[in-house]
């Protein structure tokens, strides 16, 4: 029985549920899918078995209790897991029931704990020497590891004797679209996570200058807020600002349905600050901007440099007036070549359909 598991992202998240579990079932290998969100989705069909539990009813040691209960009648063969939290109940699984183990790591933690925490950088450090010892600790009963991003670090997984598998976030070819798509002129999008890290607050304040010289520009954004707090906050500085009629927030709203929102918009906007975080990670977005079709709003940090696309305007990170001017400036030289360019360059080369046989060969190791 292959299960994959995780802690905090959405069901329908694009990674996990329709980049790899919908690339496995397409090879004829049945799953079981535990997820813990409040979330409605049911994403069971002939092939995967989806068993979600709320997260505002179970903490995680509840939910990892009744996934092993589960086990029990059902042992696993491989336990694939998406959260460094799920490393210790991966390790016992495999000690009762000799399952193999894939690490999929999404974020560099080190970089995370610099970004989000509020403690002194002593603690922190002693926070992030901890995490990786604990994290090698583990790594002896790790089968596999899968990685989102080359510029993930952590432990040093080569050193440690992993030749890891790199599986970008890449989009999936069919949303590629080569017909003329109608869009909303002078429109803006972003869509993600919101927290402060992301530079939320400094894109609606960049709005406020937009609209100084653009006056019928409109930004759309979706997503979830990281904390109530932050929400509450971006909501008092947009009816400050006057923005109210300018800016519309939006929740989280599932994978398959962003695509139509994308294509609709002229800018793609990524208004990340310049954090430890931010100068590792790449976002999904950047791709998904090309692939519709959308002028490129981006700022200047390293990982933008490693990809291939044109005419993306650029800033740098958490100036409001150069955000400002890039997105203004992207309304003033929309080219239809370059955005061309970056669809081409997604249909060829920066997609999932032309990565997932990693995934397959990775199966086929451990399933072997």
């Amino acid at each position: 029985m292959i299960v994959i598991i995780s802690c905090s992202h959405y069901p329908d998240d694009e990674r996990i549920y329709h980049k790899e579990i919908k690339s496995l079932s397409l090879n004829n290998l049945n799953i079981k899918y535990f997820t813990l969100s409040d979330s409605d989705m049911v994403l069971s069909d002939d092939k995967v078995q989806h068993i979600n539990y709320k997260k505002s009813r179970y903490s995680i040691t509840e939910y990892i209790n009744l996934i092993q209960l589960f086990f029990k009648d059902t042992p696993p063969t491989v336990v694939h897991i998406h959260e460094p939290e799920l490393l210790s109940f991966a390790v016992n699984t495999k000690k009762t029931y000799g399952a193999k183990i894939i690490y999929d790591v999404h974020e560099d933690y080190p970089s995370m704990v610099d970004t989000f925490s509020r403690w002194n950088s002593f603690i922190r450090f002693v926070r992030k020497k901890y995490w990786i010892f604990m994290e090698k600790y583990f790594l002896s009963n790790v089968d596999e590891i899968i990685l989102a991003s080359p510029f993930i670090i952590n432990s040093d997984y080569i050193y440690q004797g992993f030749s890891p598998v790199l599986l970008e976030n890449f989009p999936l070819k069919k949303f590629v679209k080569n017909t003329k798509t109608s869009k909303k002129r002078n429109s803006i999008i972003y869509h993600g996570n919101l927290g402060p890290e992301r530079g939320i607050i400094e894109l609606v304040k960049a709005m406020k200058v937009v609209i100084g010289k653009i006056d019928n520009s409109f930004l759309s954004i979706y997503g979830s807020f990281r904390t109530k707090e932050y929400e509450k906050k971006v909501k008092e500085i947009i009816i400050s600002l006057g923005l109210s009629d300018h800016i519309d927030l939006n929740e989280h709203i599932p994978h398959s349905e962003i695509w139509d929102k994308l294509r609709k918009h002229e800018v793609g906007v990524i208004p990340f600050l310049d954090n430890p975080l931010t100068r590792l990670g790449m976002p999904t977005k950047l791709f998904e901007f090309m692939a519709a079709g959308c002028q490129l709003v981006v700022p200047k940090l390293t990982p933008y440099s490693k990809y291939k696309f044109k005419g993306a305007k650029k800033f740098k990170a958490g100036d409001i007036n150069e955000l400002a001017k890039a997105i203004i400036d992207s309304f003033d030289d929309i080219g239809q070549h370059n955005i061309q360019y970056n669809k081409e360059k997604v249909n060829t080369s920066y997609n999932w359909d032309n990565n997932s046989y990693k995934l397959i060969n990775l199966y086929d190791r451990v399933l072997s």
